[in-house]
């Protein structure tokens, strides 16, 4: 059965760890097998030690080669004929790749875990290089188009047809490769019975064009592997020359950020892929379909993320996704949590009908900063999680600085800055996650908290600004600040002036405001006259310790935002945040008590 029909409403923190005895598992004593998240033995034990890997052209409907790297479990120096389950991973980062140094490198960008070693435990697992890239034929029309999509589609029910598999398919990976999972969702094959996106999207627009300016990591030139350069070709290329005839139709790939210039807009028509890319492209667009007859999804990414919020967007309007897990990394990693263990258990549980118990798990696991050592991790079943209330915090300014305080000012108040663009610059950010603003903008700062104080949501700013220019962009970071002074962001935000527009949105937004940001919507600002712009941050999860401070910085440019740019105003704006009476500015943030939602789960 799918979905939350599945799970315990409101189940014990405990239940997270209930070990359960196993259909079709490995003969083990019960109180040996252990099943909670980042935890598990005794179901799926190592059954070969050794893996072959082979690599083929596969032909989709429209007659494009796709390259294949198969990798299926060995005994007795044999591959096994036992008919198994694959998993594969549909990657533009090549399947294989020859290093500068020599080195060879095989596994399609997944680099949180080896999914080759799955095959240990009885998979098959495939890496096929999407179209347009690696030792693929075929020509990019878009990033996660349609036409990928068909590909997916026939590359799940190729595999699914062969005579080591079982029949049961599933897939994994991170950013563009979890991407294409919900693609191959978005298509339907009815081999495709789970799949394990990481850092992807659920609404692209929402996403990519996030308070209508183009994500930095969207922006970027084509590097030398996007354009194939070290790619492997397939076993029987002896002399390279597929290879070279692949890449020759790899020319007329699309340049994504090109095309993301040409549509600012949710409903833009964009001329070169010949559709409305935002819609052909989201998760949100075939939810209909995707619950009807899609796999159930197991959804995951870190706090400092931008892809975080789409996670939980995701949960609340596609029944199929049965787990959400959030740590505490950056872009696509997991340092502090088994990822192996976790994809083995639920592809144990839906690909190999293993009863080990994660269906019936809270489906929602997290990562709370600050939190005691060893309590770090907290599961639930609802979200926003039992216990929350906003609390409404008000920026203002007096004699002695400008504060953020959970009362309004008593009369108006204004604070200004210059539109600070030397953080900006045409180099593309190697980090997705801020350093502190403070400095760059203006900068509201709490009293020190006088206990200790959970915050764990979707905190949301509603800001009165006015600048000397008829658009611009504003960004809103909330930062803990220790007792030292050192500043840490747990939030963010952005939005440009003229998408400030509220609309409906047309699936569950969590509550949030949501900009519809169709071109009938575009507001110009008026110079020095004052409007409000209100727009989520990013989701968190910290404990803001005794002694800490809040803090809220607005600014116009940040050091990641390469589009910026392309929109940058000379003279640089002077920007005003307004407070108190008539325009009060603020933000609302989710606390939610520190006991008893904290649990240890190891």
């Amino acid at each position: 059965m799918k979905g939350r029909a599945c799970r315990r409403a409101g189940a014990a923190i405990a239940a997270a760890s209930v070990i359960v005895t196993g259909i079709g598992a490995p003969a083990a004593a019960a109180a040996d097998r252990v099943s909670a998240p980042g935890r598990y033995s005794g179901y799926s034990p190592k059954l070969y030690d050794k893996w072959e890997r082979t690599s083929f052209h596969v032909p989709v409907r429209d007659g494009t080669r796709l390259a294949v790297d198969l990798f299926r479990p060995v005994k007795d120096g044999k591959p096994v004929q036992t008919r198994l389950p694959v998993v594969w991973i549909h990657t533009p980062y090549l399947r294989a790749i020859r290093k500068p140094d020599g080195t060879l490198s095989r596994g399609g960008g997944t680099s949180y875990m080896n999914a080759r070693d799955l095959t240990l435990h009885g998979y098959v697992v495939a890496i096929v290089d999407t179209r347009g890239k690696g030792a693929s034929f075929g020509t990019r029309r878009g990033m996660q188009d349609s036409t990928e999509a068909r590909d997916a589609y026939d590359m799940t029910e190729w595999l699914a047809a062969q005579p080591w598999s079982n029949g049961k398919v599933g897939m994994m990976g991170c950013s563009y490769v979890g991407g294409t999972q919900d693609n191959a969702a978005i298509a339907t094959p009815p081999s495709l019975k789970a799949i394990f996106p990481g850092a992807t999207t659920f609404n692209r627009y929402d996403f990519v064009a996030r308070g209508g300016l183009t994500a930095q990591y969207h922006t970027r030139p084509e590097d030398p592997n996007d354009l194939g350069e070290g790619a492997m070709p397939v076993d029987s290329d002896k002399d390279g020359s597929l290879l070279a005839q692949a890449r020759d139709g790899h020319r007329g790939n699309t340049i994504m950020s090109e095309i993301w210039k040409d549509i600012p807009f949710r409903d833009d028509w964009s001329e070169k892929m010949g559709s409305r890319f935002w819609e052909e492209t989201s998760l949100s667009s075939y939810r209909n379909a995707i619950e009807m007859r899609g796999p159930v999804m197991y959804r995951w990414t870190g706090w400092q993320d931008e892809f975080t919020p789409d996670q939980f967007v995701a949960r609340a309007n596609l029944r199929n996704v049965v787990k959400v897990f959030i740590g505490p990394e950056q872009h696509c990693r997991s340092e502090q949590f088994d990822m192996f263990s976790e994809h083995l258990r639920y592809f144990d549980r839906y690909l190999k009908d293993i009863d080990n118990g994660i269906d019936r798990e809270p489906s929602i696991t997290y990562y709370t900063y600050n939190a005691e050592p060893g309590r770090e991790w907290a599961v639930s079943d609802v979200w926003p999680i039992a216990g929350t209330r906003m609390e409404r915090w008000f920026v203002g300014g007096g004699r002695d600085g400008l504060k953020l305080a959970p009362k309004s000012p008593a009369g108006p108040t204004k604070a200004s800055f210059t539109t600070d663009y030397s953080v900006v610059t045409d180099k593309y950010a190697t980090t997705a996650w801020p350093l502190s603003q403070h400095g760059h903008g203006v900068s509201f700062t709490s009293a020190p908290f006088t206990t200790d104080a959970r915050l764990t949501g979707h905190p949301v700013v509603s800001l009165w600004i006015s600048t000397s220019a008829k658009d611009g962009d504003v960004f809103a970071y909330l930062e803990e600040v220790a007792p030292d002074g050192k500043a840490t962001v747990r939030a963010h935000g952005r939005l440009r002036a003229s998408h400030r527009a509220l609309g409906t949105a047309p699936y569950d937004y969590l509550g949030l405001p949501w900009h519809r940001s169709f071109r009938a919507d575009h507001q110009p600002m008026t110079p020095g006259v004052p409007a409000e712009l209100k727009f989520d941050l990013l989701p968190t999860s910290t404990i803001i310790r005794k002694g800490m401070s809040l803090r809220l910085v607005v600014t116009g440019a940040d050091p990641r935002q390469r589009s910026n740019i392309l929109v940058r105003h000379a003279p640089a704006p002077q920007v005003t945040v307004h407070g108190g009476k008539g325009m009060p500015s603020y933000v609302d943030l989710p606390f939610v008590p520190i006991e008893p939602l904290t649990a240890k789960l190891r």
